[in-house]
């Protein structure tokens, strides 16, 4: 494999200078182990990870998760991005919001330190080429996070990162908040909706008793765009509802 090292971010030039070339080589205990830290896994309250400086040495405490093994990674690559960026600042203690793969637009350090743990969960110069040939759906990006052992989330955005079609990816919540990311190809004028249509499958799953996954679809875009330019025009959608009660939407603009 050729890379053009200088073309790296930190994560994955610290994966690559470790000899990783393909994603089962990610060993993230292994890698947190040689750069001096200790990892425990453990139950913890108030917290789903947290960072212990002692001189040159550190010790991390994750949150135990069976059910969640990519959320469980995705924490200690977070706390791994803070053991190598800011040693010097003390410890950290990061709640659930402080590690998230889809908290990396804001600038602060915990926003930094997830754009760094995502490119050691799943390093671009690995996940690219398998995001172009997989679909945009929450289908593909379940297959992109099985090799990488993430989030299904964390590699819902990396397909959107490598999509060159206009695709998003959106989250509400049952809060009425919600999040979203756009490729690059997305079309400026096109807003995203901050509530579901009530027309919309995703309104069924978002307020249903029931959880799962909708099948890949197609649907008018102006339920998730309203006003959209394009009048006529279709998205093909999935959506699942996630273990916190939001739900998690793949769609991209058709025609």
């Amino acid at each position: 494999m050729r890379i053009d090292t200088s073309a790296l971010s930190a994560g994955e030039l610290l994966l690559w200078r470790s000899g990783v070339i393909v994603p089962d080589d990610i060993d993230l205990d292994e890698l947190a182990a040689v750069e001096g830290v200790e990892v425990r896994y453990r139950a913890l309250d108030g917290c789903e990870a947290r960072l212990v400086v002692q001189g040159d040495r550190g010790i991390i405490s994750v949150k135990q998760d069976r059910k969640s093994l990519g959320r469980q990674r995705f924490s200690l690559a977070h706390e791994l991005a803070h053991w190598m960026c800011d040693r010097g600042l003390g410890g950290r203690l990061c709640a659930a919001d402080d590690i998230s793969p889809s908290n990396t637009e804001a600038r602060s350090r915990e926003s930094e330190a997830n754009v760094y743990a995502s490119q050691l969960v799943l390093p671009d110069y690995l996940a690219a080429p398998l995001s172009k040939a997989l679909p945009f759906t929450l289908d593909g990006a379940q297959e992109l996070a099985k090799a990488f052992r993430s989030s299904l989330t964390a590699a819902a955005l990396k397909l959107v990162r490598h999509s060159e079609r206009p695709t998003a990816l959106v989250c509400h919540k049952p809060t009425g908040s919600f999040w979203f990311r756009k490729s690059k190809s997305f079309p400026l004028d096109a807003f995203i909706a901050r509530e579901l249509h009530h027309d919309s499958p995703a309104f069924a799953l978002m307020y249903g008793t029931e959880g799962g996954r909708t099948k890949p679809h197609s649907e008018p875009a102006s339920r998730w765009i309203p006003g959209y330019n394009k009048a006529g025009k279709d998205a093909r959608c999935q959506s699942m509802k996630m273990p916190n009660g939001s739900v998690l939407s793949a769609l991209e603009l058709l025609g």
